[in-house]
């Protein structure tokens, strides 16, 4: 059984998130803030991340969590499926998309706008474990 962990602060998207992923099978940790994020994934051993990118204490707390997690040599091999809204909450004339995923800016396996279709995270958590020879 694959572990995930839940890295989000709104309880109603992990309630949501946590019905959809234990009826498929995964076992769910859930960690509602960015500190401690290294010791924390550590600790929680996922074998995949859903993280959001806004969070109250800083609106871009996903982004800098994803950069410190890609970076770091015990959890960076752990794949990371941001999942967020910032599209819909942002004034920006612009939107983050898949195509802006990058070492540098946005480094995670997959980017998903909430509110996400439970078809369509299964099928990037599938892809994002089992990745293609």
């Amino acid at each position: 059984m694959a572990k995930v962990l839940i890295i989000d602060d709104d309880q109603d998207i992990i309630d949501s998130l946590t019905m959809i992923l234990e009826g498929n099978g995964y076992a769910v940790s859930v960690k509602n803030d960015t500190e401690n994020l290294v010791e924390d994934v550590t600790s929680a051993n996922p074998d995949l991340i859903i993280l959001d990118v806004i969070f109250p204490e800083d609106p871009q707390a996903g982004f800098k969590a994803a950069r410190v997690l890609n970076k770091d040599p015990q959890v960076g091999h752990i794949p990371v499926l941001l999942l967020s809204a910032l599209n819909q909450l942002s004034n920006l004339s612009f939107g983050i998309s898949e195509n802006d995923i990058s070492e540098d800016f946005m480094p995670v396996g997959a980017f998903i706008e909430k509110p996400v279709r439970p078809k369509v995270l299964l099928k990037r958590i599938d892809e994002l474990l089992r990745p293609e020879p």
